[in-house]
């Protein structure tokens, strides 16, 4: 699955996952780009990562290593990464200081490498990371003329660099009509005396807003890979994408806005693609935001337990587990099923868009507990919008019902499991309805989720967990952040400051991108990209979210003008 091997050495390039390799070899999506650059013959691609600690010279900066040696990203003409994540972009600019690599675009010359992002977070909002890239692909990679012509481009002004030893900057021009290309430099942002962003400009003939590139080829390639490794998170695992979007339109994910319209895979594609791989004695791990709306999910797994196949889903909706399914969970061995109520007063129901009733999740607790599966894991978010101590306390209780129909169902069984509460910190994304939303404080969120730990620790079979809210307040201030957010990241991080301890400066602004509710008409730093939603219509919803009013449509995100 890593790309076919060539015969010839193409243009060096470091594809670079800011995490370690644990994490980014069970990544999906890297996997599926490193195929796409390998298979290029233009290209031959060597993978890094980043692994905490470091060398003791390197100042906590953490060790960037590659996958087949010691060589050092500032030996590679073309470095490109991957970024999922918001909280992976300080490592962005660690693995740059640490390989001696000018940070600022603007500062590097002809000796210094090319450098590109790509990757849903960074092409959710570019501008935080902006300064340090060259180019950022946004949008989806696809194998089809667009993505060709990108890369094309690139070995181009690769080559030519390399042949005259110079760089002129304005050969950057040439990314200017090439589909999902965002040349930083080529904007500039003007800033109101407030501090919000008064326009954006454009240098001629850069488009203003970028559209970002969707994959809808129905017959392109299925993204796949093998993960197989002591490193890997899922090893032994055969990881395929068979949906991408949703519909239901939940005011706080970002997947059914910006990947819409939904899509779903088909059956016999999935066979064919797979034809090829020997699945027997493996977890097939199958990806999508919607796979509960997936017309053919039950086939695709009957044919992978039928490989002598076990599966795994990255995630479902309550109304998708039917008894069938459950039994199938039941018979591969899983012995937890996830369940997302996100929220569970009614007001705040309506308020997030996604409407479940308890009665729902109560009947699938039964059905779960009867076809053998002892365990379960609740995901519930703090700090949502308009959200009272009063909706903290409808959590405790409906955890506390669904424990009463847990353990009724399970003493029949003559073993009672448990219930894991996940609690997650609510951080206002763009591209949602919810990108105007304040976030709650840290001492706020705190004392919610003690409200949950109190209300839920003492009580047996439960066990509550919390993501860190400090971790949260980071992804937060970066992921509707500018430049200058971007400009703080590289100080904090060059001056080996703590970044919580940055963020408590005047200068990071921390109350201007955190704690405030955007204005209704704001221009917003990440309004030079475009995902083909309206924000108009998202705002529209927003109010209606304020006003707990019901979902428009009943929600579907394909219901909404685009």
């Amino acid at each position: 699955m890593a790309g076919p091997r060539k015969s010839f050495s193409g243009i060096p390039v470091a594809l670079v996952y800011p995490n370690s390799a644990r994490v980014g070899l069970s990544n999906l999506g890297f996997q599926f780009v490193s195929q796409l650059w390998n298979a290029h013959p233009l290209f031959s691609v060597e993978r890094f990562f980043i692994e905490k600690g470091g060398l003791p010279d390197q100042k906590g900066l953490g060790c960037v290593i590659s996958e087949k040696g010691n060589r050092s990203l500032r030996q590679f003409p073309l470095i490109a990464f991957s970024l999922p994540f918001e909280n992976d972009y300080p490592d962005v600019i660690r693995a740059l200081l640490t390989n001696n690599i000018p940070c600022m675009a603007s500062r590097r010359g002809a000796q210094d490498p090319l450098v590109l992002a790509g990757g849903v977070s960074i092409s959710l909002n570019p501008e935080p990371l902006a300064p340090f890239f060259d180019v950022i692909f946004v949008g989806e990679i696809e194998e089809a003329d667009g993505w060709n012509r990108f890369i094309e481009t690139l070995a181009s002004i690769l080559t030519e660099k390399s042949r005259r030893k110079k760089w002129d900057r304005s050969e950057l021009l040439r990314f200017r009509d090439l589909p999902g290309a965002y040349v930083p430099e080529a904007y500039r942002f003007k800033y109101r005396s407030d501090g919000c962003v008064d326009r954006i400009e454009a240098e001629p003939g850069f488009a203003l807003p970028v559209a970002a590139v969707k994959r809808t080829a129905a017959a392109a390639p299925l993204p796949m890979a093998s993960v197989e490794g002591a490193n890997a998170v899922f090893d032994q695992s055969l990881l395929v994408e068979i949906n991408r979007g949703c519909g239901h339109g939940c005011r706080f994910c970002t997947s059914g806005w910006i990947h819409s319209p939904a899509r779903y895979r088909s059956f016999d594609q999935f066979c064919r693609q797979i034809a090829d791989t020997n699945i027997e004695g493996k977890t097939v791990g199958l990806i999508g935001s919607d796979l509960a709306g997936h017309p053919q999910l039950p086939q695709l797994l009957d044919f992978i337990v039928a490989q002598g196949a076990a599966f795994s889903l990255s995630s479902i909706r309550p109304e998708g587990l039917t008894r069938e399914l459950l039994t199938l969970i039941a018979a591969i061995g899983q012995k937890t099923v996830t369940l997302a109520p996100e929220t569970a007063s009614p007001r705040m129901k309506k308020i997030i868009g996604k409407t479940l009733p308890d009665d729902l999740f109560f009947e699938k607790i039964e059905w779960l507990v009867a076809a053998g599966i002892p365990n379960i894991r609740f995901y519930f978010m703090v700090g949502l919008p308009r959200e009272t101590d009063e909706d903290i306390a409808s959590i405790v209780d409906f955890v506390l019902k669904a424990r009463s129909v847990f353990v009724s169902a399970s003493r029949p069984m003559k073993k009672i499991g448990r219930i894991s509460v996940q609690i997650n910190a609510f951080v206002p994304k763009p591209w949602t309805p919810f990108q105007w939303a304040a976030m709650e404080s840290p001492k706020n969120l705190e004392r919610k989720i003690k409200m949950i730990r109190d209300g839920l620790s003492s009580v047996p079979n439960i066990t509550p967990r919390a993501e860190s809210v400090r971790e949260s307040v980071i992804q937060g201030y970066i992921s509707r952040g500018d430049r200058r957010v971007g400009i703080m990241l590289y100080e904090a991080i060059s001056s080996q400051r703590k970044l919580m301890r940055a963020l408590g400066e005047p200068r990071a602004n921390a109350d201007f991108y955190l704690y405030r509710e955007r204005d209704r008409d704001e221009v917003f730093p990440w309004d030079t990209v475009d995902h083909g939603v309206k924000k108009q219509i998202l705002r529209r919803i927003y109010e209606k979210a304020l006003t707990a009013a019901e979902t428009v449509n009943g929600g579907r995100v394909a219901d909404y003008p685009r």
